[in-house]
């Protein structure tokens, strides 16, 4: 649930934005849907950030660089029993067209490609104090005028192409845009044991429902549901060996929503359920 939302525009489009939300949630999409770059701060909480083929995770007090593309953010399970945390986070949003006309420099994308979609961002002392610039912009927001917004913007660009040790800002600006590759196969398999949905998984590959499922089949000869319902039982099989691991532990480490969810799925397959298999190889 959003709890609270600042934000300052520039041209139509936000630039910096405040948003304080209740740890109620349990994986929304990125909180930019345009081909941007964004800065993000953790002022409190903690989430996971999925990328097509790997899973951050952030806590208080750090900070992240993401490229334009597909990514969600999900809940962080915690282990404490403590009263849960509020998510609050800062963002600073970059767009093509605004950064270049920060820089004489030919901004042009072909020459760089940098091998990262996310990275995560050393919060050094510029940094602290370039951030409580930001929020104390974002609780004036009148005197966030046009001149003031760019100089933010351009400040903060300064500041990341240093902390990042890229080689020049202009190289720095480029990767920001330059679409992150990914293989098709290796966005599969690196979510093999998920609890991703088709459609998730399908934006993740960035493709629409219809044409992840043919691209799917094509590939693996199977439907993506079968195929990773299979998958997740032959993983679920090999762990029952292991007579300590709960077999609640086993469902959700194999991408299971519940745990009648997984006894479910798996008795229609063994016709027994995993506590049931596990016995049964025990008196073997």
């Amino acid at each position: 649930m959003l709890l609270e939302q600042n934000t300052i525009q520039y041209l139509g489009k936000r630039v910096f934005e405040k948003i304080v939300m209740a740890p109620d949630f349990k994986r929304i999409p990125k909180f930019f849907a345009e081909k941007e770059a964004c800065f993000l701060f953790l002022n409190s909480g903690s989430f996971r950030f999925r990328t097509p083929t790997q899973v951050h995770t952030y806590q208080q007090k750090e900070a992240m660089l993401a490229k334009c593309g597909n990514y969600f953010i999900e809940e962080l399970v915690q282990t404490d029993t403590g009263t849960p945390v509020n998510l609050s986070v800062t963002a600073v949003f970059f767009y093509p067209e605004m950064v270049r006309s920060f820089f004489e420099t030919d901004l042009s994308l072909a020459p760089f490609r940098p091998g990262y979609d996310v990275l995560k961002v050393d919060v050094a002392p510029l940094m602290k104090s370039y951030l409580e610039s930001i929020d104390f912009l974002l609780e004036n927001p009148t005197m966030a005028d046009e001149a003031m917004v760019l100089n933010k913007l351009k400040e903060l660009l300064l500041i990341l192409s240093k902390s990042v040790n890229a080689a020049s800002v202009r190289i720095f600006i480029n990767s920001l845009f330059d679409d992150f590759i990914y293989d098709f196969h290796e966005v599969i398999q690196s979510n093999l044991f998920s609890n991703l949905s088709l459609v998730e998984l399908a934006r993740l590959c960035n493709c629409s429902l219809a044409t992840f499922k043919r691209k799917f089949t094509e590939q693996y000869q199977d439907s993506p549901s079968h195929y990773f319902l299979t998958r997740k039982l032959d993983k679920a099989t090999r762990l029952l060996e292991n007579r300590s691991m709960a077999i609640s532990d086993i469902a959700y480490e194999c991408g299971f929503e519940s745990v009648p969810g997984f006894n479910k799925a798996f008795r229609k397959e063994y016709g027994k359920n995993p506590t049931a298999h596990r016995l049964s190889q025990m008196d073997q």
